[in-house]
């Protein structure tokens, strides 16, 4: 389960680093780190800890929030699809 949240977020950081127009090289000196280290994080490889996520968010030019609220609306379903089938008619047999 962890696994498939640690991909959620960093698809969301590796989205809005692209958005930022930053590399990763960029982003690891910002963050006093290696380029290796956010391709990790971006691949779902290492988790962040909560700091973490603050320091990323800082080093890309946006909130915590907006990182927390990608990862959450990333979970949901696209607009009018519930991930549900619709229910089956009945068939009549006339």
């Amino acid at each position: 389960m962890y696994e498939i949240a640690d991909r959620l977020v960093g698809k969301v950081l590796r989205k809005l680093r692209i958005e930022s127009g930053l590399r990763q090289e960029q982003v690891a000196e910002r963050l006093d780190s290696s380029q290796s280290m956010i391709s990790k994080f971006e691949s779902g490889d290492r988790s962040l800890h909560l700091g973490e996520v603050y320091a990323y968010a800082e080093a890309l030019g946006v909130s915590p929030q907006r990182i927390l609220q990608e990862v959450w609306d990333s979970q949901k379903p696209p607009h009018g699809k519930s991930g549900k089938r619709p229910p089956r008619r009945a068939q009549s047999h006339e």
